[in-house]
């Protein structure tokens, strides 16, 4: 397996970093959850930081849809609603 560099100084001593992978998107999410897991999956991190962007993401679901997240024991597995989609 080869390491590559995250980023690298091009002409210059500018710093050039890699182009983001596009993934290309055969039909929108039916859910803000399952677009958030599809994010997760393609986006080729480490199981420990996707539950950490997973929990930060689902707070983020709650404020689109204008509502407060649950706190303490209700928030675990708790499930945002899906805001209104604009078809």
């Amino acid at each position: 397996m080869a390491i590559e560099p995250v980023a690298e100084l091009g002409a210059g001593g500018v710093l050039r970093l890699p182009r983001a992978r596009v993934v290309p998107l055969s039909a929108p999410p039916a859910t803000y959850t399952a677009a958030v897991e599809r994010y997760l999956t393609g986006a080729g991190i480490a199981k420990s930081s996707a539950r950490i962007y997973r929990i930060s993401l689902t707070t983020w679901g709650w404020m689109f849809a204008g509502e407060r997240a649950p706190t303490g024991p209700a928030r675990r597995g708790a499930k945002p609603p899906n805001p209104h989609r604009r078809d």
